[in-house]
């Protein structure tokens, strides 16, 4: 798999995407000041390993339908580049080299889905646990078990990804309008050998 630019230009898929990530995202000039947790932007080494899957993001508004869109995540030491799809059209591309980023997306692109929240997101829930809490300082902190991990402020719980059997992850927002499932062959471990088909 290799991820490079497509042709972004379905105003379907575009209505699609923005209905699905209109609520709840953070923009990029959001602070931690004003309430929202800071953004993770590890380094792509950091995940450990080499890596490439396809998974199936699902947004979960409180009632109201759930939405879904395809993305091909790869990892390597050098960056991590990420390519979305809604009903087979791309909607967008990202690189982050670990120093910068390398946007190209569809000028339907929502601007409430801020690429550096996508990939603090990503890094929450699959970057090892280690360099995840190690990048969060006070009042910030991080606990992380066998089942999932927490994102909390001062005894406060932010943000709770949750592990569920061995293909997905749950990412939820007690105090915000949605929830992501992000279900990938892998699971919680981008770094576990694939398997063989039998």
């Amino acid at each position: 798999m290799s991820i490079t630019p497509a042709a972004f230009r379905s105003p379907r898929a575009a209505a699609v995407l923005g209905m699905l990530m209109l609520a709840g995202c953070a923009s990029p000039g959001d602070a931690p000041s004003a309430g929202r947790a800071p953004l993770l932007a590890l380094s792509p080494a950091a995940l450990g390993c080499s890596a490439a899957v396809q998974q199936r993001l699902t947004v979960q508004p409180p009632g109201r339908p759930q939405q879904q869109l395809e993305a091909l995540l790869e990892v390597d030491a050098q960056a991590v580049r990420l390519a979305f799809f809604v009903m087979g059209q791309g909607m967008g591309t990202m690189v982050w080299d670990g120093q910068q980023w390398d946007k190209q997306l569809s000028r339907h692109w929502p601007a409430q889905l801020a690429p550096e929240q996508v990939l603090s997101d990503l890094q929450l829930a699959f970057w090892p646990a280690q360099a995840v809490q190690q990048a969060f300082q006070a009042p910030w902190s991080v606990e992380a078990s066998s089942t999932g991990r927490r994102l909390m402020r001062d005894g406060r719980e932010h943000v709770r990804v949750q592990f569920v059997g061995t293909s997905a992850v749950e990412i939820i927002y007690p105090q915000g309008p949605f929830s992501l499932r992000v279900e990938s062959p892998g699971g919680s471990n981008l770094c576990a050998p694939a398997q063989e088909p039998a």
